[in-house]
């Protein structure tokens, strides 16, 4: 009876050093570029500008992207050839910028002020498997999300 609780404890060890991610070897960066803009209706639309492949790996992945989204968040996924999802990043609203500005009185205030355009400058740490990369806008609180544009990376 010992002997198989050993035997199944190796087993189970074997098959978790298998599954490990292997890093790549020849890691990729892909900058994308694209115009966001909103109608008077409060639809977003994006327009994708250009790409650019580098070879390369991100430092710090975690500084730009946050974990979940709020409504006018913008969801970046990579997805394969079948178009499965591979990864994904929720990216702030690029339409609503934060200001901060001083009062007659010497004290800072913010202010969140709505634009109707702005770039989108993306640096993601491109997976081997990645064929396209689509962008979806966060519609409401339960993570719903609408397809903006699908791009091929190819």
């Amino acid at each position: 009876m010992l002997f198989a609780l050993v035997c199944i404890s190796c087993a189970t060890k074997t098959s978790l050093v298998q599954n490990a991610e292997v890093p790549e070897s020849d890691p990729k960066l892909i900058f994308l570029n694209y115009r966001v803009s909103q109608n008077s209706k409060g639809q977003k639309s994006i327009e994708f500008i250009d790409k650019k492949i580098v070879d390369g790996k991100l430092r710090n992945s975690d500084s730009k992207y946050i974990k979940y989204g709020f409504p006018g968040d913008l969801v970046c996924t990579q997805l394969s050839k079948n178009k499965t999802l591979i990864s994904e990043q929720t990216i702030s609203n690029p339409l609503l910028k934060t200001i901060e500005f001083t009062t007659d009185s010497f004290n800072f205030k913010k202010r969140n002020v709505s634009i109707k355009q702005a770039p989108l400058n993306l640096r993601i740490q491109l997976n081997t498997s990645t064929k396209f990369i689509r962008i979806k806008e966060v519609i409401d609180s339960l993570q719903n999300t609408k397809t903006l544009i699908t791009s091929n990376i190819e």
